[in-house]
């Protein structure tokens, strides 16, 4: 999945990817290549080896108790709520919207001495009874050109799978699974041991903001109605 794309082009998202998603998300972690990375009471995240490539692949099993799969769901894929909780990025900016699929833009803040990273991504959602699948492809944009100082990264393999938790409808079970060269300096093993706290910390986010500012929201709209 590190081919690029441009603004406009066509659908560059096949049945293939969805199932590739659903394939490694399946696989069983326990056996085969995977190893454990990181692990907390909600959420774990394992690596797997790539033959083709220094960066491993990430793969995250988060339990989110007490947000309904439709509200994660939307807190993921409105960029204008995602912004304000994932603060990892100090910018996230829709570049395209087409009818298959969206072009948007991050930009990652980094701690010093490393410089900061961006990178563009083409974006599918599919649903599947009540399962949202969300592919993310590296794409290349004449809107988003190089930024001087920002290391523009590369998106070798991300989805995202959003489900209900199938023993509470009020909360939900996200799975995460990303592969990303950030390139420039950072060598391969620093970006595979940063890359295992990501996810952890997404959920935080994630969490923190439906409960303080989403459900408080959600909960006023329909008082108001």
């Amino acid at each position: 999945m590190a081919e690029g794309g441009g603004g406009g082009g066509e659908d560059q998202f096949s049945e293939a990817d969805f199932e590739r998603l659903l394939t490694l998300e399946k696989e069983d972690a326990t056996t085969g290549h995977w190893t454990q990375a990181k692990h907390s009471p909600d959420a774990n995240i394992w690596r797997k080896k790539d033959p083709e490539s220094s960066i491993h692949l990430l793969k995250g099993y988060l339990n989110c108790a007490g947000i309904p799969a439709a509200d994660a769901f939307e807190m993921v894929t409105n960029y204008e709520i995602r912004r304000k909780w994932d603060t990892q990025f100090y910018e996230v900016k829709v570049v395209e919207e087409l009818a298959d699929y969206n072009t948007v833009y991050w930009a990652a803040k980094f701690p010093p001495p490393c410089s900061n990273r961006d990178v563009v991504q083409n974006i599918k959602i599919k649903r599947d009874g009540d399962t949202a699948m969300i592919l993310y492809k590296n794409a290349t944009h004449p809107k988003t050109p190089l930024v001087k100082g920002v290391v523009r990264c590369e998106t070798i393999f991300s989805g995202t799978i959003i489900r209900p938790d199938p023993n509470d409808a009020g909360s939900s079970q996200i799975s995460i699974l990303f592969q990303t060269d950030l390139k420039g300096w950072i060598p391969a093993f620093a970006v595979n041991f940063l890359a295992a706290s990501a996810p952890i910390k997404w959920r935080e986010g994630l969490m923190k903001y439906h409960r303080d500012v989403y459900s408080k929201e959600k909960a006023q709209k329909s008082a108001e109605q």
